[in-house]
């Protein structure tokens, strides 16, 4: 599992629903056909929901319909152009699957499973390429797993190094300030020096030094 989070303005399908700031929509699945992609998806709202016509007006969308509603929240299936490029083709394409996607104001959050890191690197680099600005915010629970084990990070240094790694941090030039770092984790500036600190020093204790004290102790 991963999580990703991209502005709605980077979204086309946010870019629809930020029209109706009343309303909080859940994409709950996703299904790639030869010629569309669908999605399902879940509005909640204190007021009206928009009709499945006036969400068929938007670009974005092949067509709209709506399958049921239960008190203030309506399930919608929608076909969306496989033809265009978006988030939901960058996930079809790298053959992720969508756990969830949730709208928060101005920002969309995907859940998305994958059999390898393989996938969410093709995932990554779709978006990239077409300029979604998608931020990857919690890496595969498995590899955080892992990684505390084998480097003795606990997850809160695993979480900050990969994030730092994947935002550019320690590319020449960075590409991304220990201030974005913190705003995006959360945290003081300062917190995530520390983090990022003593993660190191545990990956170094762990593989470097780790080698050069088993070499002169054999």
């Amino acid at each position: 599992m991963a999580e990703f989070t991209s502005q709605s303005a980077q979204f086309p399908i946010g870019n629809v629903f930020a029209e109706y700031p009343m309303v909080d929509v859940e994409i709950e699945q996703l299904k790639q056909s030869d010629t569309s992609i669908s999605i399902y998806f879940w509005l909640s709202t204190r007021s009206n929901s928009p009709a499945a016509s006036e969400l068929s007006d938007h670009d974005v969308f092949h067509s709209v319909e709506l399958l049921d509603s239960l008190d203030e929240e309506s399930l919608y299936t929608a076909r969306l152009h496989n033809d265009h490029e978006s988030i939901c083709v960058g996930i079809t394409k790298a053959a992720v699957e969508l756990e969830s996607a949730q709208s928060t104001p101005n920002k969309w959050t995907f859940r998305l499973r994958a059999e390898s890191a393989e996938q969410l690197s093709t995932f990554q680099a779709y978006c990239q390429e077409n300029d979604f600005g998608v931020r990857l915010t919690r890496f595969p629970t498995q590899l955080q797993i892992f990684n505390s084990q084998e480097y003795n990070l606990t997850d809160k240094q695993h979480e900050a190094l990969a994030l730092a790694y994947t935002e550019g941090y320690f590319e020449t030039p960075r590409k991304i300030t220990l201030e974005e770092l913190g705003e995006l984790l959360g945290i003081t500036q300062q917190a995530v020096i520390a983090r990022l600190r003593y993660g190191e020093k545990n990956i170094l204790e762990n593989t470097i030094v780790h080698s050069v004290n088993s070499e002169s102790n054999p």
